[in-house]
């Protein structure tokens, strides 16, 4: 299985806890792009981010969180997968096999863990980590909590999408809420 192709490169975080992230930290704009890796459109998605951040030259930069759906029975087991990796600082790795991927049974989930190059040992002790899977179950809960039902979902000043259109729609989307409304401060 081969990595992903991305549209452009931009400066990417793997922070060992919190969202990773693309784009710089000073951005002045925050995209949050809640995912499921077993959502059929979610990897499309995914594929553009990168692009966007490219686009909007250092001024938006988007965190990444998990919103596994219950009726994805491989979805959770994959964000738990792809948080464990994150504390490797491997998240990217990792996540660009996983959005090519349509297999999340734990066997999967390994051996994408070993092309990714993660110390085996520490991924599985992570990957079954209670509070792990308990940053999944919050993410999901705060997509929920932001009205973003269904995945693709993204966030950015208090505005919630659900769903994907296309590049030129998510761009337009970002473009028309990249300031926050007068006295509201950005939601992320």
């Amino acid at each position: 299985m081969g990595v992903a192709a991305f549209a452009a490169e931009v400066e990417r975080h793997s922070p060992r806890t919190g969202a990773p992230s693309l784009g710089p930290v000073g951005a002045g704009a925050t995209l949050v792009f809640f995912t499921d890796y077993q959502c059929p459109v979610c990897p499309r998605a995914a594929r553009e981010l990168d692009q966007l951040v490219a686009d909007f030259g250092g001024r938006v930069r988007v965190e990444l969180k998990h919103h596994p759906l219950a009726m994805h029975s491989g979805a959770f087991d994959a964000a738990a997968a792809a948080k464990a990796a994150q504390r490797q600082g491997k998240f990217w790795d990792y996540h660009r096999l996983l959005i090519e991927s349509r297999a999340f049974d734990p066997a999967t989930l390994r051996r994408l863990a070993g092309e990714a190059g993660l110390d085996m040992t520490a991924f599985d002790k992570d990957f079954k980590d209670a509070a792990l899977r308990q940053e999944v179950a919050a993410e999901a809960k705060q997509a929920e909590s932001v009205g973003a039902g269904g995945t693709p979902g993204f966030l950015i000043n208090g505005h919630v999408e659900v769903g994907w259109a296309s590049y030129a729609w998510l761009r337009q989307v970002v473009e028309r809420h990249m300031t926050p409304p007068a006295g509201k401060p950005s939601e992320t």
